[in-house]
């Protein structure tokens, strides 16, 4: 019977199947709810007003993020926010299509609103699986590509029921899916590290070590360097991804197929997710860092330059699915093994707070820009802005490196 294989898998081989069905089934449901872009430019968003629409809800995600972590630090669980932020999320996401079509102004609040709660949903659904992993030696990579190949198959689902379902309801369905992360969290183990409650007399050591803390981070030129090439790297992210639908409505590609090009990228990001112990062993991290910026820049050269059709779309996605594989099994490692072992936390949020101020800046500008010059331009553009993000990593490195053999 099930119960009985569920028993003699161990406590660390049942945590395993939680963990992957909290986040893998996470990133299923997610998938059903990736159609607001299309649905307000259906309902007759300007790229411009979309930008705004997307600067409001980074703005909304940043302070959701600091806030929902404290939060967890202050109640020493990350299982009840996270059980809150998917909870509440996937409610008020269910809701948009209530708003009436024309409300054009009260749209451009309520759905940055709403990513108070389903800015962090992502954030930490991803958290409980990255600390479990360290605290009870799983491999991310593998168990996180799970996740990838789920939401593949929820794009697809989604992309063939969009012609008779219409894509108002993706709202509601995406909330259905989230209830089964929801009752899985219960389940989970909540990760221990950092959780340690602080006693109360030792506070203002810890607020005094706090202040020196980011000096210290600062001090230390590969990270400031990683920062400023985030910062760069982030703003060509937001404009490649979210204006996608009306590059597709520009070469004449329906945008209802926008499901299809995430699925399709998704899968791709599987190789090098599972990929990434053996990759480890053989490249430095800055190293598999700079080739996934290389493979990003390829996609929008190709979008720029030679895309005409869903087809031809497709291949250049090719480029960014296994990018963007290569660049989440290395960009967070990367921030951890530069940071000292107090100031890992630290120095994740803020790299995480720069690629959210670059996502705001990407969106504003990105519209306005996007409107003016035309979509293919624009992705050349964004080419451009990838290839500037590689040469500032690439340099920093390089000089890294003499003043190291010095």
């Amino acid at each position: 019977s099930m119960g009985r294989v569920f028993s003699r898998l161990g406590d660390r081989g049942r945590q395993a199947l939680i963990l992957v069905g909290v986040n893998g089934i996470f990133w299923f449901a997610w998938a059903f709810g990736c159609y607001q872009t299309v649905y307000l430019q259906n309902i007759g968003f300007s790229a411009s007003s979309m930008g705004i629409v997307n600067a409001l809800s980074s703005a909304v995600g940043i302070a959701s993020v600091a806030f929902w972590g404290m939060a967890s630090d202050r109640v020493g669980s990350l299982r009840k926010i996270l059980i809150t932020v998917l909870g509440c999320g996937a409610i008020f996401y269910a809701m948009i299509p209530l708003v009436p079509k024309e409300a054009h102004l009260l749209l451009m609040c309520v759905i940055p609103a709403i990513n108070f709660f389903r800015g962090s949903m992502s954030t930490y659904a991803e958290n409980i699986l990255v600390r479990n992993c360290n605290e009870l030696r799983l491999n991310y990579g593998a168990l996180r590509s799970i996740g990838s190949i789920l939401f593949t198959i929820g794009s697809l689902i989604i992309a063939s029921w969009l012609p008779k379902l219409g894509v108002q309801h993706t709202f509601w369905i995406t909330g259905i899916f989230m209830l089964i992360p929801i009752v899985l969290t219960f389940f989970a183990r909540e990760p221990q590290g950092k959780m340690v409650k602080k006693k109360s007399n030792g506070e203002n050591d810890e607020t005094k070590r706090a202040g020196l803390d980011l000096s210290e981070l600062f001090k230390n030129r590969a990270y400031v360097a990683f920062l400023v090439f985030g910062f760069i790297f982030y703003i060509a992210v937001a404009c490649e991804g979210n204006f996608l639908p009306y590059y597709m409505e520009s070469i004449g590609v329906d945008s209802q197929k926008y499901g299809i090009i995430l699925a399709y990228r998704a899968l791709l990001e599987v190789p090098f997710l599972v990929l990434m112990v053996k990759l480890r062993r053989k490249f430095q991290l800055k190293v598999l860092v700079l080739g996934a910026v290389i493979l990003f820049s390829l996609e929008s050269l190709g979008f720029g330059l030679f895309a005409n059709s869903l087809t031809t779309m497709i291949i250049f996605c090719t480029f960014f699915g296994l990018g963007n594989g290569l660049f989440i099994g290395s960009s967070l490692n990367y921030v951890y093994e530069l940071a000292p072992s107090h100031l890992k936390a630290s120095a994740q949020a803020f790299f995480t707070s720069i690629s959210s101020v670059a996502g705001i800046l990407g969106n504003l500008v990105g519209g306005l820009i996007f409107d003016t010059i035309g979509a293919k331009p624009f992705y050349l553009l964004v080419a451009g802005l990838y290839v500037l993000s590689f040469g500032v990593f690439a340099i920093s490195s390089l000089k890294k490196k003499s003043e190291d053999s010095q």
